[in-house]
C-alpha cells in the first residue's frame, strides 16, 4: 500500500520572528500526539518521557524557561493541521515536536515547510518524511524511527540467527500497517523464509479472534506469528492471542508495542517469550540507561519504553541546541544548525542525527519477555545491532 502524499496546502509567508525568539524570553514548544481515543496510551507514555526530561533540567536551558504545550489529535490529520495553525499562529511556539500516525505527518509536512517552523518528528515513523529527498526540509528532524528501521533487523535476525523458516504477518490496516509488513516479508524471505498468511485487522480491533481464526485456517504449519500493533490494540492482541491458544502452537514475534514493558503488568504471563525489535530496552546496560530507568520508574511507577524515550531524548536535543546558542534563537538557521550538531551520550548510546536525513541513528535491540528474578515480567536483551540509521534498508 503506497505511503500517503503531502497534503496539498496553500504557500503561506513565512512567519515573523517572534518575541520570545529572543534570550531569557520563555522557549514554548508545541506538542501534538493522541492523548485521546484508542492510540492515547501512547501518546500519555510519550508525554512523560518529556515530562521526565523537562524535571532533570529544571525546565530551563540556555538561560530560558522551557513551557511544554500539549495539543491532543487522536490520530486524525486534519484535527492535526488545525492543531499546528493554533499551535503556530496564536500559541506563537518556537518549535513543534510530536505526529503519531503517517496520514498525520503527510497532512501537516507542507505547512511546516511553508512556515519555517522547526519540527521534531517524536513519534512517527512515516518514511518519506526523512527517506524521500523530496520531502525531507531543513525545518523537519525525527528522533522517534521510520517504518521498517526494526523490522528489517528482526526479519534478518528471525531467519537467520532464530532459523525460522516459515511465519504469519498480522498488522493493523492503515498505511503504516501495511508499510511494515511489506518490510518484514521481503527481509524474511531474502533470509529464505516463508510467509504463509498476511491478516490486516482495522485499527481499535475489540475481537481479535476472526482474524486469528484466519491465521490458524491459512498457516496452520508456521512454526511463528509476527505481530505489530499499538496502543490499545496492542495490549488486546496480546491477551486474545493466548486466550485464543495460539501461544502453544506459535512462538510470538512482536512488532510495534507488542511485547512493551509498560504493558506487561497489564497483559501478564500472556506476554512471556515474545520477541521484539525495537529502539529501547529498559535493560540495556550502560550507566545513563540505568539512571534513566531507575528516575522514570521513581516518578511514574513503571519502567520506561520506546516511547518514553523518544519524547526524553527530545526534550534534552532541544534543550542542548539551547545551551549552545545560549538560548538565542533569532536566527531560525542557527537554531536549525545547533540542533543538527547535538550529540550526547543518552540511554541507548550517542545520540545523534544523521547529516542527510536529519533523523536519529538508532541502536536497535532484540529482547524477549522473561521472569526476572524478582517474579516480575521485564524485556531481556538478546541481541544488539548499533548504528542503524533511516537509510539503512
Amino acid at each position: 500500500m503506497p505511503s500517503p502524499q503531502p497534503a496539498a496546502t496553500p504557500t503561506a509567508a513565512p512567519a515573523a520572528t517572534p518575541t520570545a525568539a529572543q534570550a531569557g524570553a520563555p522557549f514554548k514548544i508545541g506538542l501534538i500526539t493522541a492523548l485521546s481515543g484508542g492510540l492515547s496510551a501512547s501518546g500519555q507514555r510519550h508525554l512523560q518521557g518529556m515530562q521526565l526530561a523537562l524535571e532533570e533540567i529544571g525546565e530551563t536551558a540556555g538561560g530560558r524557561k522551557l513551557e511544554l504545550l500539549p495539543e491532543d489529535s487522536p490520530g486524525n490529520p486534519e484535527q492535526a493541521l488545525t492543531k499546528l495553525r493554533k499551535l503556530v499562529e496564536s500559541d506563537n511556539v518556537d518549535i513543534v515536536t510530536g505526529i503519531t500516525l503517517s496520514n498525520e505527518m503527510a497532512a501537516i509536512r507542507d505547512y511546516i515547510v511553508n512556515q519555517q517552523v522547526p519540527f521534531i518528528a517524536s513519534i512517527n515513523g512515516w518514511p518519506p518524511l526523512t527517506r524521500d529527498p523530496n520531502v525531507r526540509s531543513e525545518y523537519i528532524f525525527r528522533t522517534s524511527f521510520t517504518q521498517g528501521q526494526f523490522e528489517f533487523v528482526q526479519a534478518k535476525w528471525a531467519a537467520e540467527k532464530r532459523g525460522l523458516r516459515s511465519i504469519a504477518l498480522l498488522a493493523p490496516d492503515y498505511v503504516t500497517g501495511h508499510t511494515v509488513v511489506e518490510i518484514f516479508r521481503n527481509y524474511f524471505q531474502q533470509g529464505g523464509g516463508q510467509v504463509l498468511s498476511e491478516v490486516f485487522p482495522p485499527l481499535n480491533t475489540q475481537d481479535f479472534g476472526p482474524y486469528l481464526q484466519r491465521v490458524l485456517q491459512e498457516a496452520a504449519g508456521a512454526e511463528a506469528v509476527w505481530a505489530w500493533f499499538i496502543g490499545a490494540d496492542a495490549i488486546r492482541f496480546m491477551t486474545q492471542f493466548t486466550e485464543f491458544g495460539l501461544k502453544d502452537q506459535y512462538a510470538l514475534l512482536g512488532g510495534g508495542e507488542i511485547g512493551d514493558d509498560p504493558y506487561l503488568p497489564e497483559v501478564g504471563e500472556a506476554a512471556l517469550g515474545i520477541v521484539s525489535s525495537i529502539c529501547y530496552a529498559a535493560r540495556y546496560d550502560t550507566p545513563e540507561n540505568r539512571e534513566f530507568t531507575e528516575r522514570f520508574q521513581q516518578k511514574f511507577g513503571n519502567p520506561p519504553g520506546h516511547l518514553e524515550y523518544w519524547g526524553y531524548i527530545t526534550i534534552q536535543i532541544i534543550a542542548r541546541a539551547l545551551d549552545a546558542l545560549d538560548g538565542d534563537t533569532s536566527d531560525t538557521a542557527a537554531f536549525l544548525e545547533a540542533i543538527r550538531n547535538v550529540r550526547f551520550n543518552g540511554p541507548m548510546g550517542e545520540v545523534r542525527f544523521h547529516p542527510e536525513t536529519q533523523g536519529v541513528i538508532n541502536t536497535v535491540v532484540i529482547r524477549e519477555v522473561q521472569q526476572l528474578t524478582d517474579g516480575s515480567l521485564g524485556n531481556v536483551v538478546l541481541d544488539v545491532f548499533p548504528n542503524i540509521d533511516d537509510l539503512a534498508f
